[in-house]
């Protein structure tokens, strides 16, 4: 029957010790002095203009000529100038006569109607010219709700407000250009050519972009290349693993393990030998609430059965080994009482 046992020690004591003008028509034939007669001798053809300057007189041209001459016209022969010819233009000018003598005003149909600084555009319906909507104060155009520009040639100075319509890629003096810059590194986009892109790291950081709406998250899997510091809790809801090439630093004075269980289980720690996650263990047994050891342990398994047990020093207070926790009643352990003697449990 298991119970204390004194033991007698004699002798000596034990000790223990981890970014055209083309068809230029102003080039003119230039006549100046010289006689007349040098003329009847040529021809002169091409565009433009044929002059007649000081000194060139009794110049006399036959056939036909388009375009227009300066001076009075005192000198010309042959032209009629009799009264008769009407300058109509549609039912827009009243018409009158004009023979060259006088000098005649051309009345604009609906000019009654037309007021200073406003813009004026013809009315088909009514056929005359009548206001529009838009006033020209000589640096502001205002009052249309719109305005349309449209041609190659369409140039505008000065500055505007509101919105225009294309790509803009006409417009001067406006920003085409998002300059851009990062933790490392600068680059540009141009507004009109180029999209800005946001790109996501490989198993660190991913984006995703629908309609007006940029998103940027984690992905399922994340994986952090240098070191990654936490200055506040960190909760593992699954496995923690911890691979470490070198040997575990912990600044905290207790472990806690099973944290995630409700009952009462073996658990402690293994040490690899050879085969992964095989190795020796210990651990304590919840069956007979005692720290043990074995090997050839899985640490993939809930508990263990011992090969060994841890023996307890209990130091009694009193002389009594009984009067200790049920516990601790166990085979192996030892009980030194106030008296120094020393009882095993056997």
């Amino acid at each position: 029957m298991a119970t204390w046992k004194k033991v007698i020690v004699s002798g000596s004591s034990a000790e223990l010790s981890a970014l055209q003008v083309d068809n230029l028509t102003s080039g003119s034939v230039v006549i100046g002095g010289g006689a007349v007669g040098d003329l009847t001798s040529r021809s002169i053809n091409g565009t433009g203009n044929i002059l007649a300057t000081t000194g060139a007189t009794g110049v006399v041209m036959t056939g036909s000529f388009t375009g227009s001459f300066a001076g009075d016209g005192s000198g010309l022969t042959g032209v009629t100038a009799a009264a008769g010819f009407n300058l109509t233009q549609g039912s827009g000018i009243v018409p009158f006569s004009y023979n060259g003598g006088a000098a005649q005003t051309v009345a604009v149909s609906g000019a009654a109607q037309l007021t200073n600084n406003l813009i004026t555009k013809w009315n088909s319906t009514d056929g005359k010219f009548v206001n529009s909507s838009i006033t020209d104060t000589g640096t502001v155009l205002s009052g249309a709700s719109s305005i349309q520009l449209t041609g190659a040639s369409s140039v505008l100075t000065g500055s505007f407000t509101g919105s225009f319509a294309g790509d803009g890629s006409g417009l001067t003096g406006i920003a085409t250009v998002l300059a851009v810059s990062g933790s490392a590194g600068n680059g540009a986009v141009n507004l009109k050519t180029q999209a800005l892109t946001i790109a996501g790291t490989a198993n660190e950081i991913e984006t995703s972009m629908a309609g007006q709406t940029l998103t940027i998250g984690l992905p399922n899997d994340v994986t952090i290349g240098q070191n990654l510091t936490v200055n506040n809790n960190l909760t593992v809801l699954g496995t923690a693993s911890f691979q470490n090439t070198e040997n575990l630093q912990v600044a905290d004075r207790f472990i806690l393990l099973a944290s995630g269980s409700n009952s009462a289980g073996d658990g402690g720690l293994v040490i690899q030998q050879g085969t992964q996650n095989v190795g020796e263990v210990f651990a304590f047994d919840s069956g007979v609430t005692r720290w043990a050891f074995t090997g050839s342990f899985n640490a993939g398994s809930s508990s263990f059965t011992p090969d060994a047990f841890v023996a307890a020093a209990l130091i009694g207070a009193g002389t009594d080994p009984t009067a200790v926790a049920s516990r601790y009643q166990a085979g192996g352990n030892i009980f030194i009482g106030t008296d120094q003697e020393i009882w095993i449990y056997s």
